[in-house]
C-alpha cells in the first residue's frame, strides 16, 4: 500500500529465515536494510535458521540460532527430549493436502499443529523487525498496523499453501481479517527478477557475468532459477514497456534444493560409520551432531577435496566398535586423517548428483517446451546458488546459449526484491496460469450431452445435470495480474438462499464434467442470494482475478447491485 509507513518483506525459508524493511519516507524510500542475525560461532549472517523451539507444554521459547543452541545445551538428554524442535518444516507445504488441523512431528518425536508452528514463527519475526527498527529510531515507534507485509513463498506453491501461509500470518499477527491488503504474498522468483533488473554489472559475480549485467531493454527474455533449501523454482520473464515485467512460462521447479544434498551427506556418514553409531551419536550428542551439519554447510560451498572435522564424540562411540582408520579403508573418496574426514572432490559432487541433475532437467523442461522462448539470461539466486557445484555444473549444461548470472548477494537478492515488489506490485503485468481453472455447475439435463451423469430435480420437477464444468481459465494462459474475469450464474431451484461451487483445477485444457480423470477438487465458495421476486432469474455475476498471487472473488447479485467479497477456500476441500 502506497500510504504505508513502512514496508517490511519476510522470507520464510526452508533452511533460513530473514527480513528486510524500507520506510517509506523521501529520504529513505529507496534505502532496503536486511536483517542481521548473529550464528552460535559468532558470524553475521543475513538468515536466521528456520528452526523453533517450544517447552514441554508447547509454549514459544526460541526461534533461529537461539532455538539450537538452547536444545542443543539442554541437558541431561531425557530432558530435551521433552521439548518440541521442529527443522526445516516449510517443505510440509509443498506437493501435500493441507489443511487447517494439519500436524507437524518435532524432533522428539510428538506433533503440534502445523498453524501453530507457522504463526508462532512468523510472530516472532515480526516482532523481531520491529523491535530492531525501535532500537534505531528514536522519533517514532511502529506497530504491525503501519506495515504493509510482504511475505514471500515459491512460486509452484498450491492454493491452499498459500491460504495457510496468510491464515498464519493473520494469527501471527501481522495484519488483521479486516485488512487483508496489508499483507502482500510475494512469489520468491519474481521477488529474485524485480530486484537483479536494476543491479550494475559489478552486482555479480564475476565469474558468472563476465561483466555482463541483466539487461532492462523491452524484450529482454530470461529465466530465473531460485535455488532454495528446499524448493527449485522457476520462472520466465520478458521486460515490457516501462520496465515492467510478463510472465512467459508459468511456474515450475522441484522439491529437490539445497537440503537435498545435506540429505546425501548424512546418508553418506550413515554408510560409513553404520546406521546404529550415527543414530546414536545424533541422539546423545546433538549439539556436535548440529556443529558437523553447519560445517558441511559452508564446506559444501566449495568444490572439493574438503576436510571435515569428525566430532569427538562420534570418534568415540564408533571406536568402540572397531578402529577409526578401518571404517574408511573401502570407502571410495574418503580417508580418515587424525581426527577429520577427508572428502575428495568426486564424492563431494556425488552428493549433489540428483539435485544438481533434477535442477538441469526443469530448466531444460522450461527451454523445450515453448519453441518461441529467446531466453538470453538464466538468473541464479537463492542460497543454494551459491554453491560452485551447483553454478558449475549449470553453466556447464546451458552456458553455451545462455548467459549465465548470480548475483553476488544471492541469500538477500529476494528479500531485497520483496520489499520493491511491496512498493508496486505492478511492475509484475502478467502471469501464466500453470492450470486449468473451473467450478461445477448445473445444466437442464440434455439426453445427448449429460447421459450417463449425475443429476437432481428442483421443486418444480425439472431435471439437471450437476457435474458440469465451467472453465475459468486454461492451462498456459497468459492472465493480466489486475484483469478481472466475469461469469454469471442462475439458481437452479426458486427457494435458493445461495450458489456453492466447487472449485478444480487440472493439467487438461479441453474439460467439461467434473467426474472425468485428472481433475483435483482444490477449493470452494459461496455466494449468497438475497431475497428476489425473481425466482431462478436472478442473476449473479461473479468475477474472479486469477493474475494476482492469490486468486481473489467478488460476488455481485444483479438485481439488487450488492456487491460482495467471496472467500475462496482452498483447505477442508472435502
Amino acid at each position: 500500500m502506497a500510504d504505508s509507513v513502512l514496508f517490511i518483506a519476510i522470507d520464510f525459508g526452508t533452511s533460513s529465515s530473514g527480513y528486510a524493511f524500507s520506510l517509506n519516507t523521501k529520504q529513505q524510500q529507496d534505502q532496503i536494510l536486511v536483517s542481521s542475525w548473529i550464528s552460535v560461532a559468532g558470524h553475521r549472517t543475513p538468515k536466521t535458521p528456520t528452526c523453533i523451539l517450544f517447552n514441554e507444554n508447547q509454549t514459544f521459547m526460541h526461534f533461529g540460532y537461539e532455538a539450537l543452541q538452547t536444545y542443543t545445551l539442554t541437558t541431561p538428554r531425557d530432558e530435551a527430549q521433552r521439548l518440541y524442535l521442529f527443522e526445516n518444516f516449510k517443505m510440509e507445504l509443498y506437493g501435500k493436502e493441507i489443511h487447517r488441523e494439519l500436524m507437524l512431528t518435532a524432533k522428539n518425536g510428538a506433533q503440534m499443529k502445523a498453524l501453530k508452528v507457522f504463526s508462532e514463527s512468523l510472530r516472532y519475526l515480526k516482532n523481531h523487525v520491529l523491535d530492531s527498527i525501535a532500537a534505531n529510531t528514536s522519533e517514532r515507534k511502529f506497530t504491525a498496523s503501519d506495515v504493509t507485509w510482504v511475505l514471500t513463498i515459491p512460486a509452484i506453491w498450491s492454493p491452499a499453501a498459500k491460504q495457510f501461509m496468510r491464515e498464519s500470518a493473520i494469527e501471527a499477527g501481522l495484519v488483521t481479517e479486516t485488512e487483508p491488503e496489508r499483507l502482500i504474498i510475494a512469489l520468491e522468483p519474481e521477488a529474485a527478477s524485480v530486484h537483479c533488473k536494476q543491479l550494475p554489472s559489478e552486482g555479480f559475480i564475476v565469474e558468472y557475468s563476465n561483466e555482463e549485467k541483466l539487461e532492462n531493454d523491452p524484450g529482454t527474455q530470461y529465466m530465473v532459477v531460485d535455488c532454495g533449501g528446499g524448493t527449485i523454482d522457476i520462472t520466465v520473464h520478458e521486460v515490457v514497456e516501462g520496465g515492467n515485467l510478463k510472465e512467459l512460462h508459468a511456474a515450475s521447479g522441484n522439491g529437490m534444493g539445497g537440503e537435498a544434498v545435506d540429505r546425501k551427506f548424512i546418508s553418506f556418514l550413515k554408510k560409513i560409520f553404520s546406521e546404529e553409531v550415527f543414530v546414536e551419536f545424533e541422539q546423545e550428542h546433538p549439539a556436535q551432531s548440529l556443529k558437523m551439519r553447519n560445517e558441511f554447510s559452508v564446506l559444501k560451498m566449495c568444490d572439493g577435496p574438503v576436510l571435515l572435522t569428525c566430532p569427538l564424540k562420534l570418534q568415540e562411540i564408533a571406536s568402540k566398535k572397531q578402529n577409526l582408520e578401518s571404517y574408511f579403508v573401502c570407502a571410495e573418496g574418503a580417508k580418515w586423517e587424525g581426527g577429520e574426514i577427508k572428502i575428495e572432490k568426486m564424492l563431494l559432487r556425488s552428493f549433489f548428483d540428483d539435485s544438481i541433475k533434477a535442477t538441469a532437467e526443469s530448466v531444460r523442461d522450461v527451454l523445450r517446451s515453448n519453441s518461441e522462448l529467446n531466453i538470453e539470461y538464466i538468473l541464479l539466486v537463492g542460497g543454494y546458488a551459491e554453491c560452485k557445484i551447483l553454478r558449475d555444473f549449470l553453466k556447464e549444461q546451458f552456458g553455451s546459449k545462455h548467459k549465465i548470472l548470480c548475483p553476488s548477494e544471492a541469500q538477500k537478492v529476494i528479500l531485497k526484491g520483496a520489499v520493491l515488489y511491496g512498493k508496486k506490485p505492478e511492475v509484475i503485468k502478467s502471469r501464466i496460469s500453470s492450470l486449468t481453472y473451473g467450478v461445477s455447475t448445473c445444466e437442464k439435463f440434455n439426453e445427448s450431452i449429460h447421459k450417463g451423469k449425475s443429476t437432481f430435480v428442483n421443486s418444480l420437477g425439472q431435471v439437471f445435470c450437476d457435474v458440469c464444468f465451467k472453465q475459468l481459465v486454461s492451462r498456459e494462459e497468459s492472465v493480466l495480474c489486475d484483469e478481472l474475469r466475469a461469469f454469471t450464474f442462475f439458481p437452479t431451484d426458486t427457494q435458493q438462499k445461495s450458489m456453492t461451487f466447487k472449485f478444480y483445477s487440472t493439467l487438461r485444457q479441453n474439460v467439461r464434467f467434473v467426474d472425468e480423470q485428472k481433475l483435483k477438487q482444490i477449493g470452494s465458495l459461496i455466494v449468497g442470494l438475497p431475497e428476489s421476486y425473481r425466482d431462478m432469474n436472478r442473476e449473479v455475476s461473479l468475477q474472479i482475478k486469477f493474475g494476482s498471487t492469490e486468486m481473489q472473488a467478488t460476488a455481485i447479485d444483479v438485481d439488487s447491485k450488492e456487491t460482495n467479497s467471496v472467500k475462496l477456500e482452498f483447505m477442508n476441500t472435502s
